[in-house]
């Protein structure tokens, strides 16, 4: 079973889907590739947003989506959150983890340094009890990662970037590292399904990981 836990499916919720046609045409194009439960991931930017206008926003496109799913793939509630300072002490925070689980997708600033501030808010985001998901960790250096490592997280990589040369130069060695959790679209657009077309016909670009990191997924939503 796929199982995608990142992914901007949700119409009118982030940059990702613009409305209801492309969030539906995302669908059928993972269901195509085999997925058969994806966690709707909008982005959330606590400078830009509060978390309950963020949910109401979130809530009413999962609900326009899901009405309109007939796809078959069962859709989960979840956030993508820039990790910010003072993240951990905003009111309702542990609402923005994936649908009836502990489990928060964090995304890093772009920025080449993060200083001890901004990563204790890791620490304390941990300490509410909630399990820390670093999105997309093949956009940052090895340094940065061995960094984050110290916090005890789990880590994501996006299915598409196994076909950027740079970025497969990065994931080949975290993977030989045993640093990678999970494999995820990270679809903002309906092609970013087709990486799971050739993962699921050859596993020769990470071999067994692949299956390994779609347990793991299973796993975290207790299926």
């Amino acid at each position: 079973m796929m199982i995608d836990i990142h992914s901007h499916i949700l119409p009118k919720a982030d940059h990702g889907s613009h409305n209801l046609e492309e969030s539906l045409k995302q669908l059928i194009t993972a269901s195509k590739y085999g997925v058969k439960g994806i966690v709707a991931t909008p982005h959330f930017y606590p400078f830009n947003d509060s978390i309950e206008k963020f949910l109401k926003r979130r809530d009413k496109a999962f609900d326009e989506l899901s009405a309109a799913n007939s796809t078959g793939i069962k859709i989960y509630k979840g956030a993508e959150v820039r990790l910010t300072t003072g993240l951990s002490s905003l009111k309702h925070i542990k609402k923005l983890a994936f649908e009836n689980t502990n489990y928060l997708l964090l995304e890093m600033p772009s920025s080449t340094t993060w200083n001890n501030i901004l990563l204790n808010e890791i620490i304390k985001l941990q300490s509410l009890g909630l399990t820390i998901i670093i999105a997309h960790i093949e956009r940052y250096s090895s340094n940065q990662i061995n960094k984050l490592m110290e916090f005890d997280v789990l880590t994501q990589i996006n299915a598409y970037s196994l076909f950027s040369p740079i970025k497969w130069f990065r994931i080949r060695k975290y993977i030989k590292s045993n640093v990678v959790t999970f494999i995820a679209s990270d679809s903002h657009i309906y092609n970013h399904f087709f990486a799971y077309k050739y993962l699921k016909k050859s596993h020769n670009m990470i071999g067994s990981k692949f299956n390994t990191y779609m347990n793991n997924a299973k796993n975290i939503l207790s299926l």
